[in-house]
This record gives structure tokens, sequence and C-alpha cells, in this order.
């Protein structure tokens, strides 16, 4: 009796949690300036300001300024960085998430609701809870049944299936082609839109989201089997991907320890899993990437299917202009391999006059010729975890391995340290280039022998929150476009917390020195 009345006082505090919505942001620099401009009797530029009202206000979940400076040497030239920072909502910042090891539900919590969980009795821990929540919606993947193209079967067999027809396929194409079968079974949704109660909208989000990461990640599993013995059936497929599974539920992992493992093709490490859990943590929310812009747009749009939501805004993701590039890195990568050292110099050079891909910033000063430069600090973030490892004799890279990090460690000294001088323009300094967050991504997830079709889902996993906490936003109001103010409120404030400048300085030093993988 006393087990039934925690459960439905813990279930209670669930629907109370997932029923919250943060206050949105007051912040209204369009509005509040169109006023100041009536005012000053600047009618023309009241008038310019009008155009820019249809799009208001500012967001209160994400902002990422400049918030450290440090130096760095470039062969004996010194570069300041300016390196961006991170916070979700003015509560969780980069730094505490690095120093403190913060959960992936403490962090998402913070996004979805607007504060920290909560402890408010010894029978209730609000982050406890919201883990647990999010567990359950990936682990009952493996006993759910769905009309499939064979008939009602569990999906987890409907993915073997799928995987054994297509042994190439992706974790996306994975999740589109089920996305499909999961509209069509359930033709009466309620999609998207303001009228919907805000418990019943968030639950269906992190169903379906839960839903797709146990697709995408099973389907990743399956292939490295696959890959070992193409000749095994559908049904041994499914087998083996349930009892990993059964396995670490029955272990208390947590759903993303056991994505861990299904990214890699068997059971992560525990460095394994924390360094795949920073990177991906981090990632959860990055502002105004395209993909989050998809996801706000779908929200305004009052979508008719969550299912759409989320392969919408995947499909952005993976778009060349963004997390594509990893994809992009790999291909350049099998292109030089092969090359002598000088002929690979050259193809690096002249890749740097076009794109270079994991480099440079569509959107921050990442790129230029003057002693100040914009610097994402992810690519540390993601990179030195891994980095000591390897020194720890924790994770051992085989020759291949080596090899390739061996040049994208050159890439980044070509790029940013070196720098490149154009033709005629010789007189002026060499143009550089700071890595972004997509070579972090590559580098740890090629060290790991996460396979190259694979590299972008570990952001999706995360990412899904994030576009969960901008689709709750947009509801409320109407923000689409590619940058948004973020609410004063929220900015993080100078410190003397250095956590995030020394991880920069760390990997610099690290990569301007001699080969660090020719162990």
């Amino acid at each position: 009796m006393l087990n039934k009345n925690l459960e439905a006082k813990q279930a209670e505090a669930v629907k109370k949690i997932v029923s919250e919505v943060p206050e949105a942001s007051a912040y209204a620099p369009v509005t509040e300036s169109m006023a100041k401009a009536t005012e000053l009797g600047e009618a023309e530029i009241a008038a310019a300001l009008k155009s820019f009202s249809s799009m208001p206000q500012s967001t209160n979940v994400f902002a990422n300024p400049v918030l450290h400076k440090t130096a760095v040497d470039c062969e004996g030239t010194q570069i300041t960085l300016n390196i961006r920072s991170f916070g979700i909502r003015g509560i969780v910042s980069e730094s505490e998430i690095i120093a403190n090891r913060l959960s992936p539900a403490h962090v998402i919590f913070a996004g979805l609701f607007g504060r920290r969980p909560e402890k408010p009795s010894d029978d209730i821990d609000e982050g406890v809870l919201f883990s647990e929540l999010i567990d359950k919606k990936f682990y009952q993947f493996t006993e759910t049944r769905r009309d499939g193209l064979t008939g009602n079967q569990r999906l987890i067999n409907q993915v073997a299936d799928f995987v054994k027809a297509f042994p190439e396929a992706g974790p996306e194409a994975a999740i589109q082609h089920f996305s499909t079968l999961r509209k069509l079974s359930i033709p009466d949704q309620e999609g998207i839109n303001s009228t919907r109660e805000p418990d019943s909208l968030l639950s269906e989000f992190i169903d379906t989201h839960m839903e797709n990461v146990a697709l995408g990640t099973i389907s990743v599993y399956m292939r490295h089997q696959l890959r070992e013995s193409s000749a095994l059936h559908p049904q041994v497929l499914a087998m083996r991907a349930n009892d990993l599974i059964a396995e670490h539920q029955k272990s208390g992992k947590t759903a993303f320890q056991t994505c861990y493992s299904l990214l890699l093709g068997r059971e992560a490490s525990p460095v394994e899993a924390h360094i795949l859990e920073r990177m991906g943590v981090i990632q959860t929310h990055h502002g105004s990437a395209g993909s989050n812009v998809v996801a706000r747009y779908l929200a305004t749009l009052h979508t008719g299917a969550v299912s759409d939501f989320f392969v919408a805004s995947q499909m952005a993701l993976d778009g060349d202009r963004h997390f594509g590039a990893i994809h992009d890195m790999t291909s350049f990568i099998n292109q030089i391999e092969s090359l002598d050292t000088d002929e690979r110099e050259y193809a690096i050079r002249e890749r740097m006059r076009t794109a270079l891909p994991t480099f440079g910033h569509p959107e921050i000063a990442a790129a230029g010729r003057a002693d100040e430069i914009q610097q994402d600090p992810r690519p540390a973030i993601y990179f030195n975890p891994f980095l000591e490892a390897v020194d720890k004799g924790e994770i051992q890279l085989n020759d291949k391995q080596k090899k390739r990090l061996a040049i994208m460690q050159r890439i980044y000294q070509i790029a940013f340290i070196e720098g490149v001088v154009r033709p005629g323009r010789e007189d002026e300094p060499p143009l550089r280039l700071t890595p972004n967050t997509d070579f972090g991504g590559w580098a740890v997830q090629e060290g790991l022998g996460i396979y190259a079709n694979d590299r972008t889902f570990l952001t999706y996993i995360f990412r899904g929150f994030g576009w969960m906490m901008d689709a709750r936003e947009q509801l409320q109001l109407k923000i689409i476009r590619p940058v948004i103010p973020p609410d004063p409120d929220i900015i993080p404030k100078p410190s003397d917390d250095m956590t995030i400048a020394n991880e920069v300085v760390a990997l610099h030093n690290r990569m301007a020195g001699a080969n660090t993988f020719d162990q």
C-alpha cells in the first residue's frame, strides 16, 4: 500500500513538472526602439523598424556572447581569442557542466522549465523523476508494437528488417521511415498547437523523440553487427539489440548511457561514456543553428504531427552548413589520406580558399587576419577528455586512427596557427580560421570508432530537447528568425572563472606541438 501511495505521489509530481511553462521574455528591443523613434520624431526610423515588428521580441532560452579573452601563441604571433560562452536560461553554463558534471536530465530540465530541479521532500526528487521519465520513454521501445509493412509486430523487429534491407542507411533514414509509419498508424494526431495542454504536448514531444532516439541508435548497433557478419538474420539482430538494452536497463544505466553503447556497437566503458555525454550535453541547445529555426517555424505553423517536427529539424541539422560539415570532413580526409606530405599540405591550403570543413563559422568572426579572432569553445570541451584518456591508456588507437587524427592536427596547424597567405596579399597577415564544434565532434568520434555515417546522431539525441525548448517558447512568442537577441537577464556575466578559457588554451597548445598521436 505504501509503495502504491508513493507511486501515485511521484506520478502526480511528474504531471505537475511537465505542466510548467516558463514565463515568456518581456524584453522587446524592436518594439521599444519603435516607441523611442516615434517619441523623438524620427518617423523614417520608426517606419523602418515597423517592418521588423512581425519578428518580435527575444529568447529567454539561450545566450552565447563572448565571455572570455585569452591569448595563444601562433608561431611567435600572439592571437587573442574572443571565446563565445554558452548558457541555458541564464541558469546553466558550460563551465558548470564541465566542473560539476551535471547530468543530461539536469541541463534539459533547466531548459524546459526555467529552473533547476528541486527536492521538495524525501520522496520527491524532481531531477531523478524527470530522468526516469526520459528513461521510461526510451526503454519501452523494446515492447512497443505497431503496424508495419509486414503486419503488426514489435518495432525492434521492424528495425531489424529495415537494417537488413538497407545496411548502409544512416540512423536518420530509419527515423524518417518509421516516422512515416507512425503518422499512418495514428491518423488523428493533435500535433503542435497553442491550444494543447502543456503537459500533453511535452509528454508527446519526449515520447516521440525518445522513440526516434531508440530507432536511430538501435539501427546503428544492428549495422555494427552486420559489418561483423553480413549473414545475420533479422531475428538475431533484434535479439542482440534487445539483450544489450535489457542488460543496460537491469544494471541501472540511463537511456543516454545505453545510447552510447549502441552507437559504439558494444558496451561503452565509463571513460567513453563520460566523453560522449559531455559532448552531447553541451549540444543540447545552441541558439541560432538552422535546425532550431526549423523547430520554431514548424511550431508556428501548428504542425499536424509531432513526428514531422523532429524529422524536419533533423534534416536541417544534417545540412552542409551545419553538422553535415562532419560528413564533409570525413570525405576530405578520405581524399587526402593517401597523398604524400607535400601534396596533402597543398590540398589543405587550397581547400581553405573555398570552405574548409569544421573550421570557420557563418555567423561569428571565426576567420580573419587581425590579431583578434572569435573562438567556439566546444571543440576543446569535447576533445580534451578524449586526449586525456589516450594519454592514460584508457583508449587505444589503431594505426589508421592515429594517422587520420594526425592529419586533423596538421589541418589545425595550417588553418589557424600558420594561416594561409593568398596570392597578391603577401604583405598582409595570413588568413586564420578557428575550429568550430564539428572539429571536436569529428575528432572524438573518429578516435572512438563511430562509423562515419553516424557521427551527427549524438547531436540529434541531445539537440531534440533543445528543439522542444524552442517550440514551447515559440508557442508563446513568435520569434521566427535566424538570430534572436537574448533577454539581457539570461546573458552570462563576465567572471574570473577560467574553466572554459583554460580548456581552449590546453587544446591549442596540444595541437600546436609535435604529432599528438604518434605514440
